[in-house]
């Protein structure tokens, strides 16, 4: 092919000019490979962190009732649903902690730590002193830093739980944790038996953490468990705005990178622009040789193209090589409210080193569009003047 072939010889002759197109186009695929690395690796994180306090789906008592009563019966029922991987239950009430002169109403809830370090890995992760599976042992409890602050208690002293109706019983603390979560850590745990001996209600329960394996079928999973008449809410009914957040966010980020992109194809244009000029007298002599206009056009949109290629291939390997070598160094940020470092994860998706460098390609034939246009029309005895 002909239009082929003056295209690559352009391209071969003039290697500054090639390189800097190639090197300004494999820059920018660089960065927005690297930056999206960057949001995925972050999102990924954020996604994490989210689920590992709250549950996939929150199940309450049927609609007028206080308490879930058979909830074994409907924790069998749940395990059935293909894809769920824990099931916690809790009796959740508000309590009434003293120590000596320092009072508090806290959220105290009745676990099964087992269970519910499947669901929030606040045992494994979350504590500050202590052990949260202690509380499995007689009448203990765990506290977030928040309550042990304006309580001023320590591990191994006791507190006294009360509340009007409830059983008055006094707490060995057993442990601390903190959350980075305000309302987390101004709650309480204690064993779902020693909950239900508070409240004196006898085996019930309040609600129900279920995590699944994966989280985008949740609202299915509820949808099945609300068909016996109990409500249940999958986190994205009950987060709304959480989807959102990251909607937006990757739309905006997206958007700027794809300008980022614009911005450096038409560095081609720019480029094409100047061969027209230099390559006057050979695009007259081509013409003159019977080349026909349509011809012109495809040698200098198929150089723009294989610029713009050349440059998304060499920027998404040189992108994916940066941002596996940042992933390996394991880089961490202490938030002033986490618990733990937070790492800073590089995930490079696979689906992003063939897509941007396709839209490379596709933005440096546009861009090409006018320089090819200019040349088809020149007249080819005025280009073999020069």
């Amino acid at each position: 092919m002909l239009d082929l072939f003056v295209a690559t010889k352009h391209i071969r002759t003039r290697k500054r000019q090639t390189a800097l197109a190639v090197g300004a186009v494999g820059l920018a695929v660089a960065i927005i490979i690297v930056f999206r690395s960057v949001m995925n690796g972050s999102f990924d994180t954020y996604f994490k962190l989210f689920f590992e306090l709250a549950p996939h789906i929150l199940v309450t008592p049927k609609e007028g009732e206080e308490y879930i009563y058979l909830y074994k019966t409907l924790i069998e029922f749940v395990w059935v649903i293909p894809g769920v991987a824990a099931v916690s239950p809790a009796l959740s009430t508000t309590a009434t902690l003293s120590f000596e002169d320092n009072v508090e109403n806290v959220e105290m809830t009745g676990v099964i730590p087992t269970e519910l370090n499947k669901v929030t890995s606040i045992g494994d992760k979350y504590m500050v002193e202590g052990d949260f599976y202690a509380i499995q042992s007689g009448r203990r409890v765990i506290l977030g830093d928040k309550v042990t602050e304006k309580l001023d208690v320590k591990i191994g002293e006791d507190v006294a739980a009360s509340f009007p109706d409830a059983n008055t019983m006094n707490l060995v603390v057993a442990g601390i944790f903190r959350t980075g979560v305000e309302e987390w850590d101004q709650a309480a745990f204690v064993s779902m038996e020693t909950a239900q001996d508070f409240l004196g209600e006898g085996d019930v329960i309040t609600y129900i953490n279920i995590q699944i394996e994966d989280p985008y079928q949740a609202d299915d999973v509820a949808a099945e468990i609300s068909s016996r008449g109990y409500d249940a809410e999958s986190w994205r009914s009950m987060f709304p705005e959480f989807e959102e957040t990251l909607a937006f966010e990757t739309f905006s980020n997206n958007l700027i990178l794809a300008l980022v992109l614009l911005i450096a194809s038409f560095g081609i244009a720019n480029v094409m622009n100047m061969l027209v000029l230099e390559k006057t007298k050979e695009i007259g002599m081509l013409m003159a040789m019977g080349t026909s206009r349509s011809q012109i056009r495809k040698i200098f949109l198929f150089e723009s193209g294989i610029l713009g290629l050349a440059g998304g291939i060499l920027g998404s390997a040189f992108g994916y090589l940066v941002s596996a070598y940042f992933n390996s160094l394991q880089y961490t940020v202490n938030a002033p409210t986490a618990p733990q470092p937070i790492v800073i994860k590089f995930l490079v998706d696979p689906f992003d080193l063939i897509a941007f460098p396709i839209l490379a390609l596709i933005l440096s034939m546009i861009a090409g569009v006018y320089p090819a246009h200019k040349a088809s029309k020149l007249d080819p005895v005025v280009a073999l003047r020069g």
